[in-house]
């Protein structure tokens, strides 16, 4: 994992061209980051430090520590049904260990083993919606706004950017509805991937993953003695492993191994916080996604955001001509100009344009 967490240098670095939003890079930047970062640490716990520990109740273990560990560890491990994390009232001194009864399943713990691999594959798709716009956008905006500092005294390159700039926008006046749409596909996917992954990592555990942060919530308040512990029933510490092997006399012979689990205190952190970022990113997508269904119906709505990025002390009726001329792709490109570049420069774009689409007019 170690090649995957150096190559996330660049999602580190802040774009000196914006070709995205606010949200969007929520989902490729902080989002990947921690999933790259909490894979790695995972896998290295599991491969370099100690993820599990299991003994029997013996004196002497017939066979080396080793063994069971590795035993476990492949084959998975279990817990009582309904017990991890649930109050033993003085039978039972470790919580969802004892005897089972007639007619409990045992619930099997397999998912630890795949935690690195998981988190890393979530890491890659939340990436893929960046990597499609990337793919679509193929540096157009990088190509027209490069040379347009934030400086407010313009050299002569800048200048003649700023010309190129205008002359680009009215030669391709209209020619933007698919750059857009690819963009608002990939809001979409985002959203969809979000969504997806939240009933994706609640598969993976076993159905207890969309509950999980509303009931450690729930605890937080409670007494200590009389609260149960969410964390330990979705990621239990200490768990049971049937260990069986033939004795001398070619009889089997079976031995019940407890096994401390380090590596779940680790991912009970990772999946809590992980719990709370998702319910967050995905609200805050459906409110993007509800922004984004207001600019495509709503013309007033996209004109007031132009001169908003225009400036209140700017010529409105400037800011409308151009308006009146562009439809949404070109809008799009307006506004992502406006997100590179100081207000004065565009201010000077918006006035070069609106009076060269009246020259055209006349």
């Amino acid at each position: 994992m170690l090649p995957d967490l150096m190559s996330l240098k660049g999602l580190f670095k802040i774009d000196p061209i914006k070709t995205d939003n606010n949200i969007f890079r929520c989902h490729y930047k902080l989002t990947v980051i921690f999933l790259a970062l909490s894979a790695t640490l995972v896998s290295l716990n599991q491969y370099v430090g100690d993820p599990i520990d299991c003994f029997i109740n013996a004196e002497k273990s017939p066979f080396p520590n080793k063994v069971l560990d590795n035993y476990c560890w492949i084959h998975s491990t279990h817990t009582l049904p309904n017990q991890p994390g649930i109050k033993g009232e003085g039978s039972m001194p470790i919580p969802g260990l004892g005897t089972p009864k007639e007619g409990d399943k045992l619930i099997y713990h397999k998912y630890y083993q795949w935690v690195g691999f998981f988190l890393l594959f979530q890491a890659i798709t939340f990436y893929l919606p960046r990597f499609f716009w990337k793919f679509w956008e193929a540096g157009r905006m990088k190509a027209i706004v490069e040379d347009l500092s934030s400086s407010i005294m313009p050299s002569d390159v800048e200048e003649q950017a700023k010309h190129n700039l205008v002359d680009y926008l009215l030669v391709n006046v209209n020619q933007h509805q698919t750059y857009a749409a690819c963009f608002f596909v990939c809001e979409i996917l985002n959203a969809i991937n979000i969504v997806g992954e939240i009933f994706l990592v609640d598969k993976f555990l076993g159905g207890e993953f969309t509950e999980y942060g509303g009931n450690v919530l729930a605890q937080t308040g409670m007494n200590p003695e009389d609260r149960t512990d969410p964390m330990s029933y979705v990621f239990p510490k200490v768990t049971k492993c049937l260990f069986k092997m033939y004795g001398p006399s070619g009889t089997v012979q079976q031995f019940d191994a407890y096994c401390v689990l380090p590596v779940n205190i680790l991912n009970e952190k990772i999946f809590i916080f992980l719990w709370f970022w998702y319910i967050i990113l995905a609200v805050v997508t459906g409110l993007g996604l509800l922004y984004r269904i207001f600019t495509l119906v709503l013309p007033k709505l996209r004109l007031f955001l132009l001169q908003r990025r225009a400036g209140r002390d700017f010529d409105s009726s400037q800011t409308e001509t151009v308006f009146r001329r562009c439809q949404i792709g070109d809008w799009f490109v307006l506004m992502l100009v406006s997100s590179n570049v100081n207000q004065w420069v565009f201010q000077e774009v918006i006035d070069e344009l609106a009076k060269k689409f009246r020259g055209k007019d006349i």
